[in-house]
């Protein structure tokens, strides 16, 4: 019985072993990925800034609209229709009736209108009228209303210009999330296999002392367990790997199935500014703060132009007109062909409070963009006090955890040999191995988590990619044009900085091969056996 026991517990280890440690065939090419490549290729292809990129396009052309509206119009009216009625049956007879005179009644009818013709075609029987006007219009004033509109029209694009760039602000921080998250899923990978490791060398030797008679079938059996455990936290380790690849992936704009091996460890270092510098700086820089204020300025634009409704408009008009029989001939009655030229005046004296109604509706919006606008400044502080005392936490966590990595590393080793010697039970040692991997898994669970709390307060305070909003904000008040705003306040693509500090630039070339070949691979990368 006890034969067949160790044999059954054999064949479980070896069993268990082979399947989860089954060589990777056929891998293809592997691509290495930086965190600073990643987030350049999530600049470049991510669709949360490519739609905020539209929006920002939409702005300026509404504002391009806005500015036309108060120039030069022509109009050009046409009509045609077939004609009839008593006015032209009378008329008709008119002319058959003249037609039908003798040449003495003519001259006697000439002599007494001297200036009228009786030449038949010159009274042609009326059937079709074509009337043609062309209207050449430029308001001259209209109450405040274009030019509030043009106030609005500008705000809206200073708003989109900060959006954009809040926007990739926002996929920078979630491409450092995901591509750190798939760096700690990664080592968790490494930690299971290192439990794995230390379980099948523990068990052979739980093996022999078995066989010799020195410890129980339990042991070996515990022993089983404990490994069936760490490889199934292995396996799970691996698919917790694989999706957070497919995440970064979407957010890159590659591929989901692409398959990139995540290079460009970060060395830890203590975070120096404080916390009441980070938000003094995110009040400065952030540029959905800067963009709400925006957003109050043009609603105080929008109910201005509303009021224009109180006052009356003034535009200069010349109008010119032909009617006729033919699309283009004056010919009716001699000739229709007119044209005027003066000053239109339109006051809505009266529109039974249409317009109250419209300016208090612009003052509720302007007073719920106030509001979004507080709001907006109590989640910057919200969001600096959570990221930074994240930060903390996870720098505190660091050097707790690595201090139990290695304590946990010597009482595992200690465990091992009293077990070894006959001195501790095989428990001990599963115990020690136990809190020897989840020392290392929270090792990397705090040191991931610095450096995503980093990114994530680095998002809260507002730092740069494309444009400074500090800066963009104050070329805007100081009336600088909203082109020549965003040239002076221009940052680099993307800041890296090198050991000393100084900041590297990296051209899109050096990207653009890793994006072509994820594009033009039929099989997806496969990541070089651990």
């Amino acid at each position: 019985m006890r034969w067949y026991l160790t044999k059954q517990a054999l064949r479980i280890g070896v069993m268990l072993s082979t399947f989860f440690f089954v060589p990777a065939i056929g891998s293809a090419e592997t691509k290495s990925l930086t965190i600073e490549e990643a987030i350049e290729l999530a600049l470049q292809n991510n669709r949360q800034i490519e739609q905020s990129a539209e929006d920002r396009e939409m702005a300026r052309w509404n504002l391009s609209a806005v500015r036309r509206s108060s120039g030069l119009r022509l109009n050009w009216y046409s009509t045609a229709n077939r004609i009839g009625g008593r006015y032209y049956h009378d008329f008709r007879e008119q002319r058959y009736q003249l037609y039908g005179m003798t040449p003495e009644e003519r001259r006697a009818y000439s002599a007494y209108y001297p200036n009228r013709s009786f030449d038949p075609k010159d009274y042609p029987l009326y059937q079709s009228e074509n009337a043609n006007t062309l209207t050449l219009s430029m308001p001259l004033y209209t109450g405040g209303q274009l030019e509030n509109q043009r106030k609005a029209a500008r705000y809206g694009l200073n708003t989109a210009d900060l959006s954009l760039e809040n926007s990739k602000q926002v996929v920078k921080w979630q491409t450092s999330q995901a591509y750190y998250r798939a760096l700690q899923y990664r080592n968790n990978i490494d930690v299971q296999q290192e439990a794995i490791n230390l379980l099948n060398e523990h068990l052979r030797t739980v093996q022999i002392q078995y066989e010799v008679g020195t410890v129980a079938m339990s042991d070996v059996l515990a022993t089983n367990v404990q490994l069936a455990n760490s490889q199934q936290a292995y396996n799970t380790a691996q698919g917790n790997y694989e999706n957070a690849l497919t995440e970064l992936n979407n957010i890159m704009g590659l591929p989901e199935n692409t398959d990139l091996v995540l290079t460009g460890e970060q060395n830890y270092s203590d975070y120096d500014l404080s916390e009441a510098e980070c938000l003094n700086y995110a009040l400065e820089h952030r540029p959905d703060g800067i963009a709400a204020m925006y957003a109050v300025k043009q609603a105080e634009a929008r109910v201005d132009s509303t009021k224009s409704g109180f006052r009356p408009t003034v535009s200069a008009i010349v109008r010119g007109s032909i009617v006729g029989e033919g699309a283009f001939k004056a010919d009716h009655n001699g000739g229709q062909e007119h044209w005027t030229a003066g000053l239109q005046l339109d006051w809505n004296i009266f529109d039974n409070h249409v317009t109250s109604a419209n300016v208090q509706e612009a003052k509720a919006q302007q007073r719920k963009a106030e509001s979004q606008a507080r709001q907006q400044i109590e989640q910057i502080r919200l969001d600096i006090r959570e990221a930074y005392t994240n930060l903390k936490v996870a720098e505190k966590n660091i050097g707790v955890t690595f201090g139990a990595v290695k304590q946990a590393e010597e009482q595992f080793l200690i465990a091992k040999v009293r077990y070894e010697e006959g001195v501790d039970t095989n428990l001990m040692v599963m115990d020690a191995q136990e809190k020897l991997t989840t020392a290392r898994t929270n090792y990397y669970s705090a040191l991931y988590n610095f450096y995503t709390s980093r990114a994530q307060l680095e998002k809260a305070m507002g730092v740069p990619i494309g444009i400074d909003a500090a800066i963009y904000a104050n070329k805007i008040d100081e009336g600088t044009p909203e082109p020549q705003a965003l040239k002076e306040s221009a940052q680099v693509p993307l800041e890296i900085f090198d050991e000393k500090g100084k900041v590297k630039r990296r051209s899109e070339k050096d990207i653009r091969p890793i994006m072509e070949s994820a594009e033009a691979s039929e099989e997806p990368f496969t990541e070089d056996a651990q």
